[in-house]
């Protein structure tokens, strides 16, 4: 099932979006075709995802369907998972070439967390905003990811302010939602860090409490609020709350992408497999 949802995908991703097909070209396969294409994918399931055979297999199936932007994304993505960014990346921007609604904003995302290319993921969102709209890619809004890239280049009140268009696009999705969940407490964190680079020491802890109503035990948003009582005098509390970091260590940030990427600002990481576990030994 899994293999024939992929060949569903696969089929369907060939025709870029604002394009009829019309407009463009797209290669028909024979019944033969598709017999291969599915035999191909069936393989590539079976390989070991950061294999040769994974990606032979799939170069196999565009050797059939060279137009299809699903299968350049499928070789992109476990290269970018084991930080082999420069190899992937021809894969990634073709899959964006010939879908670019689909995958415009993921190789954006990517550029952002994973090979750092910040600049390009700005531009590459920037560019998606203008011909679709504002939107979401890998469960956070374009605007999250902007300001990311802004927070990396030292660019703090670029950063304060898409997350503040970050923000309101929340609260207008999900109007029924109280304040600090309609607005994902990953936003909240990285307002408290555009603020505390901002020197607004006081308006960082609000955004740091806001995220710690969502996430009780969120260790990098108790450390960094620990950081800014500190530079408000509050020495006791802010060494009491350091302890209860320490403490609450494993319960970082929680994004799909940590085992693969640190995250900016994050004071505690779980990259290693190996080192998670060591971690469950003890």
């Amino acid at each position: 099932m899994k293999y024939l949802i992929f060949i569903f995908v696969l089929l369907t991703s060939c025709t870029g979006a604002g394009e009829s097909q019309v407009e463009k070209k797209q290669i028909l396969l024979t019944k033969q075709d598709s017999l291969k294409i599915e035999t191909y994918i069936e393989k590539a399931y079976k390989s070991d995802l950061g294999s040769q055979n994974y990606q032979k297999y799939l170069d196999s199936v565009l050797m059939i369907k060279p137009d299809s932007a699903y299968i350049w994304q499928q070789k992109a993505m476990p290269l970018y998972k084991a930080r082999k960014y420069s190899i992937g990346k021809p894969f990634l921007q073709k899959a964006a070439d010939l879908d670019p609604q689909n995958w415009l904003s993921y190789s954006a995302f990517m550029k952002c967390l994973f090979s750092k290319e910040y600049e390009e993921s700005i531009a590459e969102f920037m560019e998606m905003k203008e011909k679709f709209g504002d939107s979401y890619v890998m469960d956070h809004t374009y605007n999250f990811y902007m300001a990311l890239d802004y927070l990396q280049l030292n660019r703090f009140a670029k950063a304060k302010a898409f997350l503040l268009k970050s923000k309101e696009q929340q609260f207008a999705d999900f109007p029924d939602d109280p304040p600090h969940e309609a607005c994902h407490y990953m936003d909240w964190f990285y307002l408290g860090i555009a603020e505390m680079e901002l020197q607004n020491y006081e308006e960082a802890v609000k955004m740091f409490d806001t995220s710690l109503l969502v996430y009780t035990n969120f260790a990098d948003a108790m450390l960094y609020k620990a950081i800014c009582l500190n530079h408000l005098g509050e020495k006791e509390e802010a060494t009491a709350l350091y302890d209860k970091a320490i403490e609450n260590k494993e319960n970082t940030i929680n994004e799909d992408q940590v085992y693969y990427e640190i995250y900016p600002y994050q004071a505690f990481n779980r990259l290693s497999s190996f080192s998670r576990l060591e971690s469950q030994r003890k």
